[in-house]
């Protein structure tokens, strides 16, 4: 039998139910109306910061709001392309991925390098490549001269946006290349030329370099054509300081022979995720793009050139990341050419996949971002603070730099009501 009071008591639940529902409806919709209102104030800002680009922000599953709306054109990205280099370099050598440099010793005495596309063979390293020769026994102390094997990078690489200056972000690739294809150079008021870096030795080739140049400080990039004489004796400098004694200082380009025997191979101290942690802060080209050549080499074998990483690069955004082609056009991996194009969605998912590794960005106040700048290009992506993954994308293409006041708008704006 029923009791009495039970159904009323029934009725009672079904009205709380009711008005606590009412309640969350009401309350969600005033949470979307303030998020479209929000949205909106920010709509109208926008218009007289973005003349040519777009802005967006996104979650890990869906756009939350963009500007234009529904706009995702293709647009320079710039520097933010080196995001896409840097998950295929992840993705093809791996994290902890070392570069190498191997060291012969030939019949004639001559002490014979092959290098590997190592972008960071500085001048520390070879103070460590240099002491650790010198404990080898059977490496003798007088050798005839030094030979580079530069055969697993082809010889007429040439990288679209890079011109052949004195200019850093200018600096060539190769397989065997010291201190990123640059020099650091002092000049006093008298014209005498020193080393501004003092684990670097000062070599005739840089001293020369250095009479053309004004009083003060300058990095510049080695000539075209002349990395060999400048590593060259860079590396007989390094070696010589180690005991070791040349005949001959001319360095000769040769592929290492079956009769050279293997002496030592030398593992970078530097893991990739740091390579790329200092690519990304002083947004290397020269870095980027021999990862990227360097990528080519292990998807498609040797040499490498920059077709092979292109190629690996364009197939990895396609398969593995899901990024339609009709998003993206690939002309290096660095972001100096005006020829890379990238949507605002292709960035986010960049972001997106980037997300394990965005403690190698740097940024301020707390948000990891990257930026991208040429003349014309100003762009920043990066992660927003949020308890949940929160991205967003600034593509301008116009004369005017405004990524910073926008950058400010979207930290001023509540997107959660979504």
């Amino acid at each position: 039998m029923i009791h009495p009071n039970e159904k009323p008591r029934l009725v009672q639940g079904k009205t709380l139910f009711a008005v606590v529902a009412l309640g969350f409806i009401i309350l969600l919709s005033s949470v979307s109306a303030s998020a479209k209102q929000a949205q909106s104030e920010l709509d109208f800002k926008l218009k007289l910061l973005v003349r040519q680009g777009s802005v967006l922000v996104a979650d890990d599953q869906d756009v939350l709001y963009r500007f234009p709306a529904v706009a995702n054109p293709q647009l320079v990205p710039a520097s933010l392309l080196k995001l896409a280099t840097a998950l295929v370099a992840l993705h093809y050598l791996g994290p902890e991925f070392r570069f190498r440099t191997d060291f012969y010793l030939t019949e004639n005495r001559t002490l014979a390098i092959k290098g590997y596309g190592d972008p960071f063979l500085v001048s520390e390293e070879w103070l460590r490549i240099a002491q650790n020769l010198g404990q080898i026994p059977e490496l003798p102390k007088q050798l005839n001269r030094v030979l580079f094997d530069t055969s697993l990078f082809s010889s007429k690489i040439k990288i679209p946006g890079i011109e052949f200056s004195t200019n850093p972000y200018d600096a060539q690739n190769g397989a065997l290349v010291l201190n990123f294809n640059t020099v650091f150079l002092q000049v006093d008021k008298q014209g005498f030329v020193s080393s501004a870096e003092k684990q670097t030795p000062l070599t005739p080739f840089t001293q020369r370099l250095g009479k053309n140049l004004t009083a003060g400080k300058h990095r510049i990039s080695i000539p075209k054509n002349s990395g060999t004489t400048y590593a060259g004796e860079l590396v007989q400098a390094f070696l010589t300081e180690a005991g070791f004694s040349f005949a001959s200082g001319k360095v000769s380009l040769s592929k290492i022979s079956s009769g050279d025997r293997l002496i030592y191979t030398h593992k970078n101290t530097t893991a990739l995720t740091e390579v790329i942690a200092g690519m990304m802060r002083y947004s290397n080209n020269f870095t980027a793009n021999q990862l990227l050549l360097s990528v080519g080499l292990k998807r498609y074998g040797e040499p490498a050139t920059l077709e092979k990483g292109r190629s690996a690069l364009e197939e990895y955004l396609r398969d593995k990341l899901g990024i339609p082609e009709q998003q993206f056009r690939i002309a290096e991996g660095s972001g100096i050419s005006r020829k890379n194009r990238l949507t605002p969605e292709a960035v986010w998912r960049l972001l997106r996949a980037f997300e394990p590794y965005q403690d190698l960005l740097h940024g301020g106040d707390g948000i990891l971002f990257k930026t991208g700048t040429l003349r014309g290009i100003y762009s920043m992506a990066g992660f927003l603070p949020s308890r949940e993954p929160l991205y967003f994308v600034i593509l301008l293409n116009q004369s005017q730099n405004n990524r910073d006041k926008i950058l400010k708008l979207l930290l001023a704006t509540d997107f959660s009501g979504t």
